[in-house]
């Protein structure tokens, strides 16, 4: 399963509405090579069903992972944190 906090719900919503996408679109997910660890996450919005494809959907948020993908992903929460805001959110030290 993969699960998708309020945060990341509230952000998806948004930016598919400001990239002027419909409901077919869905987040897609996935991990490529790259990255320190030798892989890196790839999210982007998508329409297209591939095969082997695995549909799941948390929180009224469709996401979609490859075949390959599937392993390195499994119970995986999407989260979104706005690192600008809790820079300004941070105490300064004295």
């Amino acid at each position: 399963m993969i699960k998708v906090s309020d945060n990341a719900r509230v952000e998806f919503t948004k930016l598919l509405g400001t990239e002027g996408r419909g409901p077919q679109h869905f987040v897609r997910v996935g991990v490529k090579g790259g990255g320190c660890s030798g892989l890196s996450y790839d999210l982007v919005f998508d329409d297209k069903m591939n095969d082997g494809d695995k549909v799941f959907e948390d929180n009224g948020v469709k996401v979609v992972v490859d075949k390959k993908s599937l392993l390195y992903l499994l119970g995986t929460t999407l989260e979104f944190s706005n690192s600008n805001e809790r820079a300004r959110r941070r105490p300064k030290p004295h």
